[in-house]
């Protein structure tokens, strides 16, 4: 019998539309009882070599005023084009276990994340690689939690955050997110 395997995964983009051009993808599989890290992907576009761009002014304009400094950072330091990025994302994703039907695949919003990547993944040609029942969403999971411990959304999140982590970088949201997710998880079944 397989196992199941969460893996929390967070995205960076130039728009909030489905088509949106990524330019980092982060995940990690981890333990969502104890949050222990098993895997690790984190990789960073050179969108220098994408075919096209679909950047919204929205988007550049909340980055410009919100982390300006990490925007540069990592558009500088990709290596491949974010369609690359998406089936490198995929491989690993099919490595992770066995039987892909074992993957839970966490996104903050499903509707975002994970949309997105089924969505620019299914562009490319490629089957997106989670069974449908098995997108998870840190937002559900954070409001049941916070319902059952009788405290708002904002105050179960201060108690996950970590000061060392750069809101905003996908990785160090995935860890984040990680957590959150396995904090209310027990919260919700302990």
């Amino acid at each position: 019998m397989s196992k199941r395997v969460d893996i929390m995964v967070d995205i960076e983009t130039l728009g909030k539309g489905s088509n949106a051009t990524i330019f980092q993808i982060s995940a990690i599989a981890f333990d969502i009882i104890t949050g222990e890290h098993y895997s690790t992907f984190n990789k960073i576009a050179d969108i220098s070599k994408n075919d096209k761009l679909v950047v919204d002014g929205s988007t550049l304009i909340w980055w410009l005023n919100t982390n300006k400094e990490l925007l540069a950072e990592l558009l500088n330091n990709g290596h491949n084009s974010s369609d690359k990025l998406l089936i490198m994302f995929n491989d690993w994703i099919h490595t992770q276990s066995d039987d892909i039907n074992d993957i839970h695949l966490w996104g903050n919003g499903i509707l975002f994340d994970n949309k997105m990547i089924e969505e620019q993944l299914i562009s490319l040609g490629v089957d997106y690689p989670i069974y449908y029942k098995n997108d998870r969403d840190v937002r559900t999971i954070v409001d049941l939690a916070g319902k059952k411990l009788e405290i708002t959304e904002q105050e179960l999140k201060e108690y996950f955050k970590d000061e060392s982590l750069t809101e905003h970088d996908a990785l160090d949201d995935v860890k984040y997110q990680i957590k959150l997710v396995a904090g209310c998880y027990n919260a919700l079944i302990g």
